[in-house]
C-alpha cells in the first residue's frame, strides 16, 4: 500500500531525509561523528523552521551540477547540440535530461565560452613552443646555407 502520511512532497522529503542521514552518519569514523553532532547542535535563526536552502543557493548548486555534466559530455558534443537547439529555437538544453538537468541555453552558451577560453590557454604554450622551434630551425637552415653556399 502507498505511504500517504504526507500529501505535500516537500513536507514528506523534509521529514523522511533526516532518518536516513542520521543512520548513515553512524557509519563515519568517530572524529567525523563528533564534528557532525557539533554542527547539527548549532542554534538556528528564528523563523527557519524548514530545512530548505534559499533559492539563490539552490540555483547556484544546480548551475554547478549543470557545468559538471556539460564537462562530462565534452566540448564538441555540447557545441553541436547547442547549435541544433539554437536552430530549433528551444529555450532549454535537453542534452542533459538523462541526468535530470535542464539548463538554459544562456548557461550553456556561457559554459561554451569559458571552456573555449580554457582550451585556448591550454593549447597556447604548445603552439608557441612549436612556432619557436620552427623559426629556430629555419634560421639554422639559412645559416648553414650561407656558410656552405
Amino acid at each position: 500500500m502507498l505511504e500517504t502520511r504526507f500529501t505535500n512532497t516537500a513536507h514528506a522529503r523534509r521529514h523522511l531525509r533526516w532518518p536516513l542521514h542520521n543512520a548513515l552518519r553512524w557509519l563515519a569514523p568517530e572524529k567525523e561523528r563528533v564534528l557532525s553532532l557539533r554542527s547539527t547542535a548549532s542554534p538556528q535563526p528564528f523563523g527557519s523552521g524548514d530545512d530548505t536552502l534559499p533559492a539563490i543557493v539552490t540555483k547556484a548548486q544546480d548551475d554547478v551540477r549543470c557545468r559538471q555534466a556539460l564537462a562530462r559530455l565534452g566540448y564538441s558534443k555540447v557545441r553541436s547540440d547547442y547549435a541544433r537547439h539554437k536552430r530549433e529555437g528551444k529555450g532549454t538544453f535537453v542534452g542533459l535530461d538523462h541526468e535530470g538537468l535542464w539548463p538554459t541555453l544562456d548557461l550553456v552558451r556561457d559554459w561554451l565560452k569559458e571552456e573555449r577560453k580554457r582550451i585556448v590557454v591550454q593549447v597556447r604554450w604548445s603552439f608557441l613552443v612549436t612556432m619557436l622551434a620552427t623559426i629556430v630551425t629555419g634560421l639554422a637552415f639559412v645559416a648553414a646555407f650561407a656558410l656552405l653556399g
